[in-house]
C-alpha cells in the first residue's frame, strides 16, 4: 500500500541511489538524518515512529541508507 500523507509522500519511489543521494545532500548542508515509519498508515495517524535516534554525526551516506533498509525489515 502506498502511503499518501503529506508533500513528499506525493513522490514517485526512489531507488537506493536516489535515497543515498538524498541522504548525502542533508550531510553536505549540515542537517541531522533521521528515518520515521509508521505501522499504522490510517490519514488521521499523525504520530510516526523514529528509528534509532537521528544521525547528527554521519559522515557518509552509506550509513544512513544502511538505517533505511534495516527499518524496511
Amino acid at each position: 500500500m502506498r502511503i499518501t500523507q503529506g508533500t513528499f509522500s506525493y513522490l514517485p519511489d526512489f531507488d537506493d541511489d536516489e535515497i543515498k543521494a538524498q541522504i548525502q545532500y542533508g550531510i553536505d548542508n549540515g542537517w541531522a538524518v533521521s528515518v520515521e515509519f509508521t505501522d499504522d498508515p490510517h490519514p488521521r495517524n499523525i504520530y510516526w515512529d523514529m528509528w534509532c535516534m537521528p544521525m547528527f554525526d554521519i559522515k557518509d551516506a552509506a550509513a544512513g541508507l544502511h538505517e533505511v533498509n534495516r527499518c524496511r525489515e
